[in-house]
Protein backbone atom coordinates (compact mmCIF):
# COMPACT_ATOMS: atom_id res chain seq x y z
CA UNK A 1 0.00 0.00 0.00
CA UNK A 2 1.04 3.61 -0.57
CA UNK A 3 0.77 6.96 1.15
CA UNK A 4 0.30 9.70 -1.43
CA UNK A 5 1.16 13.19 -0.20
CA UNK A 6 -0.44 15.66 -2.59
CA UNK A 7 0.67 19.28 -2.80
CA UNK A 8 -2.34 21.43 -3.65
CA UNK A 9 -2.89 22.94 -7.10
CA UNK A 10 -2.14 26.55 -8.17
CA UNK A 11 -3.46 29.01 -5.63
CA UNK A 12 -4.59 32.59 -5.97
CA UNK A 13 -1.42 34.37 -4.83
CA UNK A 14 -2.64 37.63 -3.31
CA UNK A 15 0.01 39.71 -1.53
CA UNK A 16 -2.74 41.56 0.36
CA UNK A 17 -4.19 38.35 1.79
CA UNK A 18 -2.54 35.79 4.10
CA UNK A 19 -1.43 32.63 2.26
CA UNK A 20 -3.55 30.40 4.51
CA UNK A 21 -6.66 32.06 3.01
CA UNK A 22 -5.81 31.57 -0.68
CA UNK A 23 -8.08 29.44 -2.86
CA UNK A 24 -7.39 27.99 -6.31
CA UNK A 25 -7.11 29.89 -9.56
CA UNK A 26 -9.04 28.80 -12.66
CA UNK A 27 -5.84 27.15 -13.91
CA UNK A 28 -5.48 25.45 -10.54
CA UNK A 29 -8.94 23.93 -10.93
CA UNK A 30 -8.08 22.68 -14.43
CA UNK A 31 -4.85 21.08 -13.18
CA UNK A 32 -6.86 19.04 -10.68
CA UNK A 33 -8.10 16.97 -13.64
CA UNK A 34 -4.54 15.89 -14.48
CA UNK A 35 -3.91 15.27 -10.80
CA UNK A 36 -6.93 12.96 -10.65
CA UNK A 37 -5.58 11.07 -13.68
CA UNK A 38 -2.29 10.44 -11.85
CA UNK A 39 -4.11 9.33 -8.71
CA UNK A 40 -6.46 6.97 -10.57
CA UNK A 41 -4.06 3.97 -10.64
CA UNK A 42 -4.08 4.07 -6.82
CA UNK A 43 -7.90 3.76 -6.68
CA UNK A 44 -8.54 6.31 -3.94
CA UNK A 45 -11.59 5.58 -1.78
CA UNK A 46 -11.50 8.90 0.06
CA UNK A 47 -9.27 11.94 0.38
CA UNK A 48 -7.85 13.32 3.61
CA UNK A 49 -7.26 17.06 3.39
CA UNK A 50 -5.88 20.08 5.15
CA UNK A 51 -8.59 22.58 6.06
CA UNK A 52 -6.78 25.41 4.26
CA UNK A 53 -8.80 26.55 1.20
CA UNK A 54 -6.17 25.76 -1.47
CA UNK A 55 -5.76 22.17 -0.24
CA UNK A 56 -9.42 21.60 0.54
CA UNK A 57 -10.50 22.98 -2.85
CA UNK A 58 -7.93 20.72 -4.56
CA UNK A 59 -9.35 17.71 -2.71
CA UNK A 60 -12.92 18.68 -3.59
CA UNK A 61 -12.07 19.01 -7.29
CA UNK A 62 -10.29 15.64 -7.32
CA UNK A 63 -13.18 14.05 -5.43
CA UNK A 64 -15.53 14.94 -8.27
CA UNK A 65 -13.36 12.97 -10.69
CA UNK A 66 -13.93 9.88 -8.53
CA UNK A 67 -17.73 10.14 -8.26
CA UNK A 68 -17.54 12.41 -5.21
CA UNK A 69 -15.58 10.15 -2.89
CA UNK A 70 -15.51 11.54 0.68
CA UNK A 71 -13.17 14.38 1.62
CA UNK A 72 -12.19 14.19 5.30
CA UNK A 73 -10.73 17.39 6.76
CA UNK A 74 -7.99 17.35 9.39
CA UNK A 75 -6.52 20.49 11.02
CA UNK A 76 -3.26 18.69 11.76
CA UNK A 77 -2.55 18.47 8.00
CA UNK A 78 -2.26 22.25 7.56
CA UNK A 79 0.86 23.96 6.22
CA UNK A 80 3.70 25.22 8.42
CA UNK A 81 1.97 28.03 10.34
CA UNK A 82 2.96 31.45 8.94
CA UNK A 83 -0.01 33.53 10.01
CA UNK A 84 1.95 35.92 12.23
CA UNK A 85 4.26 37.38 9.61
CA UNK A 86 2.78 37.15 6.13
CA UNK A 87 3.28 38.40 3.41
CA UNK A 88 6.95 37.50 2.89
CA UNK A 89 8.25 39.85 0.22
CA UNK A 90 10.04 38.55 -2.86
CA UNK A 91 10.22 34.96 -4.06
CA UNK A 92 13.95 35.01 -3.33
CA UNK A 93 13.33 36.07 0.28
CA UNK A 94 10.68 33.38 0.73
CA UNK A 95 12.97 30.67 -0.70
CA UNK A 96 15.82 31.81 1.56
CA UNK A 97 13.54 31.55 4.61
CA UNK A 98 12.38 28.05 3.61
CA UNK A 99 15.97 26.90 3.06
CA UNK A 100 17.03 28.30 6.43
CA UNK A 101 14.04 26.64 8.11
CA UNK A 102 15.04 23.23 6.70
CA UNK A 103 18.66 23.77 7.77
CA UNK A 104 17.74 24.87 11.33
CA UNK A 105 14.69 22.75 12.16
CA UNK A 106 14.65 23.59 15.88
CA UNK A 107 14.95 27.36 15.40
CA UNK A 108 11.95 29.58 14.77
CA UNK A 109 12.96 31.17 11.47
CA UNK A 110 9.61 32.74 10.67
CA UNK A 111 5.96 32.04 11.19
CA UNK A 112 4.56 30.40 14.31
CA UNK A 113 6.26 26.98 14.24
CA UNK A 114 9.76 25.65 13.85
CA UNK A 115 10.24 23.05 11.14
CA UNK A 116 10.28 20.30 13.76
CA UNK A 117 7.10 21.59 15.40
CA UNK A 118 5.35 21.55 12.02
CA UNK A 119 6.74 18.07 11.31
CA UNK A 120 5.53 16.66 14.64
CA UNK A 121 2.05 18.16 14.19
CA UNK A 122 1.78 16.90 10.61
CA UNK A 123 3.08 13.46 11.67
CA UNK A 124 0.29 13.27 14.26
CA UNK A 125 -2.13 14.06 11.45
CA UNK A 126 -0.69 11.29 9.27
CA UNK A 127 -0.93 8.86 12.21
CA UNK A 128 -4.60 9.79 12.66
CA UNK A 129 -5.29 9.35 8.95
CA UNK A 130 -3.60 5.95 8.82
CA UNK A 131 -5.68 4.78 11.78
CA UNK A 132 -8.84 5.67 9.83
CA UNK A 133 -7.68 3.95 6.65
CA UNK A 134 -8.37 0.33 5.76
CA UNK A 135 -5.40 -2.05 5.67
CA UNK A 136 -5.73 -2.49 1.89
CA UNK A 137 -6.24 1.21 1.11
CA UNK A 138 -3.85 3.56 -0.65
CA UNK A 139 -4.05 6.68 1.50
CA UNK A 140 -4.28 10.07 -0.24
CA UNK A 141 -3.52 13.21 1.79
CA UNK A 142 -4.01 16.61 0.14
CA UNK A 143 -1.80 19.07 1.97
CA UNK A 144 1.11 21.45 1.37
CA UNK A 145 4.65 21.52 0.06
CA UNK A 146 6.58 22.32 3.22
CA UNK A 147 4.94 19.78 5.53
CA UNK A 148 4.91 17.09 2.80
CA UNK A 149 8.64 17.72 2.35
CA UNK A 150 9.40 17.68 6.08
CA UNK A 151 7.60 14.37 6.51
CA UNK A 152 9.24 12.75 3.47
CA UNK A 153 12.75 13.92 4.40
CA UNK A 154 12.27 12.72 7.98
CA UNK A 155 11.78 9.17 6.69
CA UNK A 156 14.28 9.23 3.81
CA UNK A 157 17.87 10.37 3.26
CA UNK A 158 17.18 13.29 0.93
CA UNK A 159 17.82 17.02 0.85
CA UNK A 160 14.67 18.78 2.08
CA UNK A 161 15.18 22.00 0.16
CA UNK A 162 15.89 20.20 -3.13
CA UNK A 163 12.72 18.12 -2.77
CA UNK A 164 10.68 21.20 -1.85
CA UNK A 165 11.92 23.00 -4.98
CA UNK A 166 10.91 20.05 -7.18
CA UNK A 167 7.31 20.00 -6.00
CA UNK A 168 5.01 21.59 -8.56
CA UNK A 169 1.43 22.78 -8.20
CA UNK A 170 0.01 20.18 -7.93
CA UNK A 171 2.36 17.25 -7.32
CA UNK A 172 2.33 13.91 -5.54
CA UNK A 173 4.95 12.27 -3.34
CA UNK A 174 4.46 8.49 -3.37
CA UNK A 175 5.65 6.67 -0.23
CA UNK A 176 5.56 2.96 0.55
CA UNK A 177 3.58 1.89 3.61
CA UNK A 178 4.43 1.18 6.35
CA UNK A 179 8.07 2.22 5.84
CA UNK A 180 7.39 5.66 4.26
CA UNK A 181 10.16 4.93 1.73
CA UNK A 182 10.10 7.42 -1.14
CA UNK A 183 9.06 5.73 -4.41
CA UNK A 184 8.45 8.64 -6.78
CA UNK A 185 7.43 12.26 -7.23
CA UNK A 186 4.73 13.04 -9.80
CA UNK A 187 3.57 16.35 -11.26
CA UNK A 188 0.98 17.15 -13.91
CA UNK A 189 3.44 16.08 -16.61
CA UNK A 190 3.96 12.64 -15.07
CA UNK A 191 6.76 11.04 -13.09
CA UNK A 192 9.56 13.48 -12.27
CA UNK A 193 11.83 11.01 -10.51
CA UNK A 194 11.93 7.63 -8.84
Amino acid sequence: MKLLLVKHSISNHNPHQPAHEWGLTDEGVIRCQALATHLAPYHPRRLFASTMPKALHTAQEVSQAFDNIPVIENLLLEEHSRKSNAPYGSTETFHALIKQMFEQPDTLIYGDETANEALHRFSRGIDAVLKQADADENVVVVAHGTVNTLFTAHHNTIDSYDLWLRLKLPSVIVLDLPSFTLKSVIDDAGILSS
